[in-house]
């Protein structure tokens, strides 16, 4: 593990990698290291100076993988690019929990302290598909997908567990990947590597 000192927000072990592994920080941002060098970072992300809150790889294409933070926003990344492929913002809120559907490549699900957000890219870009609005006084902490369902699981500041079925997405296994690619690509300003 890296040997310097710093105050993180998340640890998270690259899943085609798992001598790598990603460090996010409070200020902002997430560095890639290597447990076989523990002295330097292999890369920087920048995000937009804020707490990174999660990060998210894809199912589907182990080089893509999700951020949130505390900045409002959900960034799409590839691994081999230091700079986000896609920004998602819908509300002035932090975003505290992101999770990929394990159905759906172009799938993923977020909270914003009040509000769930799923959000299917093959359909938009710019809008969530779903927006649940949390109860009164209720903050939502954390979202999952469950496996083999069309289900997410939402988890808030009350302890409670809410299992929401979602209708109308698709839910298959071919051409994941490409479904995917295929969309970053169609996103004005979107640079391949």
């Amino acid at each position: 593990m890296v040997k310097q000192i710093l105050n993180t927000s998340l640890f998270h072990i690259i899943l085609q990698d798992t001598g790598t592994y990603v460090i996010g920080t409070w200020d902002g941002r997430m560095h890639v290291c290597s447990f076989s060098n523990s002295e330097h970072f292999l890369d920087t992300y920048n995000t937009l100076s804020s707490p990174v809150n999660q990060v998210e790889w894809s199912l589907f294409s182990p080089d893509v993988f999700l951020s949130c933070s505390a900045n409002w926003t959900i960034q799409l990344w590839k691994l081999d690019s230091l700079t986000p492929k896609m920004r998602f913002t819908s509300v002035q809120s932090p975003v505290d929990s992101v999770k990929w559907s394990p159905n759906c490549s172009t799938v993923f699900a977020a909270v914003h302290r009040q509000r769930l957000e799923v959000w299917d890219l093959s359909s938009s870009t710019l809008l969530p598909t779903v927006v649940h609005h949390a109860a009164p006084g209720v903050t939502l902490t954390s979202v999952l997908f469950a496996k083999g369902s069309d289900c997410v699981l939402v988890g808030d500041s009350e302890g409670e567990v809410t299992v929401y079925k979602l209708k109308g997405f698709r839910n298959g296994k071919e051409k994941q990947v490409n479904s995917l690619d295929d969309i970053m690509h169609t996103v004005p300003g979107y640079l391949p590597n």
